[in-house]
């Protein structure tokens, strides 16, 4: 038997290759490229009826879809959703996307609650291709009514004048998109003003005359947002000097309403360019503001309209005034705080600090928010007594000594209490002249025991110093006293004539009684200082 020796078959293949050359053409027709299949997470092409009970869904619905290619893969998808009654043509209101998935709000024809939606999604492929047979699916969906809310941090006071800010917060389920305006009015809960559905801070402005009187009942100018951006929107039925509900609620596209919202409050009507405020925090302020719109109003010309602010409440505790910011301020300096006081000339300002803390005190609060009142001529007179904070920190940045010409507080060695005493008929005495006024200021003396302020630093070219006063101070260790040697400016006006500052009480808080007289005797000399001041800031003049 002759021998065969053994060939493995992969070999034989191998060989039969090699013969047949590298080089040969592939021959053959190729196949067409195929299209990409495209699939929802909802299985059910409808689910109108398909729910249990004929529930809806809300118009925000997440829909997913997913899609696969028998000889390549899936780069992206088009997406479309419309009304089931409407007719659209096969490449119209595609949306290209490469997510699987969106949150969808859902279309529901104005002015109904429901709708039947018809949501598409076709997959195209590496080559461009798009599935001729989009996956479809068809939801029910329903309006849900959206909601607003007051913003509790941004409410006016219980007594505003004509400018007042409101904020609110407005939601819908179908998502902010959905809402359409936001309507207010004042009075009248069936009668709105449409405000743009971005706006969730207004401010209102009253459109009356100061010192006309005029009528009861007037519209409000729109401002929107902390910048005070002037619409065209007026809303009308503001009651001046009265209570006022302000009514608001939210729309959405398909003008389903929230639940109506109302905050009401009271409208005092602007009566003049002049504001005298009510500053002085002690439970028997009567009696010193009624000293101090006597001396106003006897220098005015007659029938000169005053608007009386009264931000003393809540009370000081103790001398120094240990108290939360007044609640009759606005919650925030801008826009309202800022828009009124522009809206006057002349403010008289009686406070019962204003020097020793930024936090509590109402008038450094208010000192940052007189640039439009000046930037218009507006001119200032302050009478509040002078003290020093007990933590210098708590202090930087105070507005109100920025504001009051005056150069700097004054500062005690540690040999000495951080206070001075003005016993009866210590001397007050002029140093200075006022710019514009003829008369002369006259001397002063005490005419009581005057603790509980300081005097302070003028001079320099901003500030004119025009009163310093003859003050004891008290040693720490044995209580003895002498001759204060430091500065003792206790009244100054600014060099461009905007601010006045008398640090001194004019009257016992108590009972009215004088504190300082003329050094001659003259009861009236402190009113007439007063005046001068006034005169010398340009305030009208009868």
């Amino acid at each position: 038997m002759r021998y065969r020796p053994y060939i493995p078959l992969l070999f034989l293949l191998a060989f039969a290759l090699a013969g047949v050359g590298c080089d040969a053409d592939i021959t053959g027709t190729p196949f067409d490229n195929q299209p990409p299949n495209t699939d929802l997470s909802v299985r059910d092409t409808s689910l109108v009826d398909n729910l249990e009970g004929g529930i809806r869904l809300s118009s925000t619905v997440l829909v997913a879809w997913t899609g696969t290619d028998p000889d390549g893969f899936v780069k992206a998808f088009e997406v479309r959703f419309f009304d089931r009654g409407e007719v659209l043509g096969p490449e119209e209101r595609w949306q290209y996307t490469v997510r699987n998935d969106s949150l969808m709000l859902l279309p529901i024809p104005r002015g109904d609650r429901a709708a039947d939606v018809v949501v598409e999604v076709r997959a195209i492929d590496n080559e461009d291709l798009t599935d001729p047979t989009p996956a479809r699916t068809i939801f029910p969906i329903q309006n849900a009514p959206p909601t607003i809310t007051f913003s509790p941090f941004e409410l006016p006071p219980d007594t505003t004048f004509g400018v007042f800010s409101i904020a609110w917060r407005a939601d819908d389920p179908e998502g902010l998109e959905n809402l359409a305006r936001i309507d207010v009015s004042f009075n009248d809960s069936t009668t709105f003003v449409g405000l743009p559905p971005d706006v969730d801070l207004a401010t209102f402005v009253s459109v009356e005359t100061p010192g006309t009187g005029g009528p009861d009942v007037v519209e409000a100018m729109v401002f929107t947002g902390r910048a005070f951006q002037r619409s065209e929107l007026r809303v009308p039925g503001l009651r001046l000097d009265a209570e006022n509900t302000i009514y608001i609620r939210a729309v959405d596209q398909t003008d389903t309403t929230s639940v109506l919202q109302r905050f009401t409050w009271h409208v005092k009507r602007q009566r003049g360019e002049v504001l005298y405020v009510n500053d002085f925090r002690k439970a028997s302020f009567p009696v010193v503001q009624a000293y101090h719109l006597s001396v106003l109003r006897d220098y005015l010309p007659a029938g000169t309209g005053v608007d009386v602010w009264d931000v003393s409440q809540p009370f000081v505790s103790g001398s120094a005034g240990n108290t939360p910011r007044s609640n009759a301020l606005p919650p925030s300096a801008d826009p309202t705080l800022r828009q009124l006081l522009a809206r006057y000339r002349y403010i008289y300002w009686v406070s019962t600090n204003a020097t020793n803390s930024i936090q509590g005190n109402n008038l450094p609060f208010a000192a940052g928010a007189m640039d439009l009142f000046f930037d218009a001529g507006g001119k200032m007179m302050v009478h509040t007594p002078i003290s020093l904070p007990s933590d210098p920190e708590d202090n930087l940045g105070n507005a109100a000594i920025l504001l009051l010409p005056l150069t700097d507080l004054i500062t005690f060695p540690d040999t000495l209490r951080p206070s001075l005493r003005m016993p009866t008929g210590f001397a007050v005495t002029p140093v200075g002249t006022l710019p514009g006024v003829t008369e002369p200021l006259p001397a002063l003396e005490a005419a009581a025991f005057v603790i509980n302020t300081l005097p302070y630093i003028a001079g320099g070219t901003n500030t004119i110093p025009l009163y310093e006063a003859e003050y004891n101070y008290i040693t720490r260790v044995g209580g003895r006293q002498g001759p204060w040697p430091g500065s003792a400016t206790v009244a100054s006006l600014s060099t461009d004539r905007r601010v006045g500052l008398f640090a001194l009480p004019l009257v016992n808080e108590q009972t009215g009684a004088a504190l300082f007289t003329g050094a001659d005797g003259d009861g009236d000399a402190a009113r007439r200082t007063v005046w001068l001041m006034l005169e010398s800031l340009g305030f009208p003049k009868r």
